[in-house]
């Protein structure tokens, strides 16, 4: 059992790289999905990353519950979970009021059901805390959870990489 945490900035190469690691484990591949296609440009990027996945991933899209779709699995094979934080704005539009709160639980429950699991798992989530200070209320609150969600993750996970413009540097 692996549980592996991947981070990074946006377009650093996150999602090629846990891919990457992924498929070196071997197994079952299984691609757990977090976004929604809200606009055409989004459902395009979801296309364009279907199809770099090949006929050899599974793919299940989840935006809320991602612990039971973990669980679904029945604990074998390589899971890659990409993103935490589509995820987290998922969460965020479901109850603004309770966000945080929300948040930080399912993402405890999320590290319990990786810890259980007994294939290798990878997570991939965007550090968002690195850049300037946001200079609305609603973005300074998601940057935060973000930043206590990827705190949960990175504690439970038995290695963690920061990728930064494409070059993975392992930090645990």
């Amino acid at each position: 059992m692996s549980f592996v945490f991947v981070t990074g900035g946006a377009r650093s190469g996150k999602s090629d790289y846990a891919m990457s690691l992924a498929e070196k484990s071997g197994g079952r591949l299984v691609y757990i999905a977090t976004a929604t296609a809200g606009d055409d440009e989004m459902r395009e990027r979801i296309e364009n990353h279907r199809r770099s996945r090949g006929m050899n991933w599974k793919t299940i899209e989840e935006t809320l519950d991602l612990s039971g779709a973990v669980s679904s699995l029945g604990g074998e094979g390589t899971v890659v979970i990409d993103c935490l934080t589509l995820w987290l704005t998922n969460l965020m539009m479901q109850d603004m009021e309770a966000f945080e709160d929300v948040a930080v639980n399912k993402a405890r429950e999320l590290a319990d059901a990786l810890r259980t699991f007994k294939g290798t798992v990878v997570v991939v989530s965007n550090e968002v805390g690195m850049g300037i200070v946001p200079e609305n209320t609603l973005s300074r609150r998601f940057r935060d959870v973000a930043g206590l969600v990827n705190r949960v993750m990175a504690a439970s996970a038995d290695e963690v990489y920061l990728v930064v413009s494409g070059i993975p540097v392992r930090i645990k």
